[in-house]
């Protein structure tokens, strides 16, 4: 499939796992280039490769895929993480709604009543000043 100017999206091919992260970012940039655009670029860029630069990047001929079972528990945990997180944050940005807006308390006083949650609270009532100030 071809990318068309209008896209939102890039899908990039199969990439070694040492591709140094530099020659990654090179490549997204270059994609982001209008179609028009990218044999100017590509022109440019192997004068520079003729005229003693040397680009280390080559396409990739082969990759690893790593079979599902192999991830397959870390993905799980990984799962129940993100999940308990969430979980978490939504319970601290309920407390901080109702102490900040039912029980009109300060920042101060609700880091003092709950300091554990420090991170948590300050990240919500930023959230929710924001937010409300919209």
């Amino acid at each position: 499939m071809k990318m068309g100017e209008n896209n939102d999206y890039i899908q990039l091919p199969p990439l070694k796992k040492d591709t140094p992260s530099d020659v990654v970012a090179f490549i997204w940039e270059y994609m982001k280039i209008p179609e028009n655009a990218r044999e100017r670029v590509k022109d440019l860029i192997k004068d520079v490769h003729e005229n003693g630069v040397k680009l280390d990047y080559k396409a990739p001929k082969l990759y690893d895929v790593v079979p599902k079972e192999e991830i397959a528990e870390f993905e799980k945990v990984m799962r129940e993480t993100i999940a308990d997180i969430v979980s978490e944050a939504s319970g601290v940005a309920c407390w901080v709604y109702v102490q900040k807006y039912v029980k009109h308390k300060t920042l101060d006083d609700m880091l003092q009543e709950w300091s554990g949650a420090r991170q948590f609270i300050l990240a919500m009532d930023t959230w929710f000043e924001r937010l409300m100030a919209d």
